[in-house]
């Protein structure tokens, strides 16, 4: 399966994994992450989200349980087209002085 992260707002990068019916998003999530980013890991603390966007514009977050080969395989059902994309949350923390 093709998976995009969106790095910065000229930046996407696409990797292709291999995704069983039975893995779920948080487990993609992970693969996707030493795939994009191994080697920032350690440096930032973000939080990642799977989405599935359409060509339309409809956009929706996978549930962690959720399984995206499972997802993808009932787009032909309402014709549609859609890819899957990784997004990062920086975690910040308010500091009180």
């Amino acid at each position: 399966m093709r998976f995009y992260f969106q790095e910065s707002k000229d930046k996407v990068l696409t990797k292709c994994i291999r995704v069983s019916s039975t893995a779920t998003a948080r487990a993609v999530i992970s693969a996707l992450v030493d795939k994009f980013h191994p080697d920032l890991k350690m440096l930032s603390d973000p939080e990642y989200t799977l989405w599935e966007v359409h060509e339309n514009g409809d956009e929706r977050c996978l549930a962690p349980s959720e399984k995206p080969l499972l997802v993808q395989l009932n787009w032909h059902k309402d014709d549609r087209e859609g890819r899957f994309l990784l997004r990062a949350h920086l975690n910040t923390v308010s500091v009180e002085v």
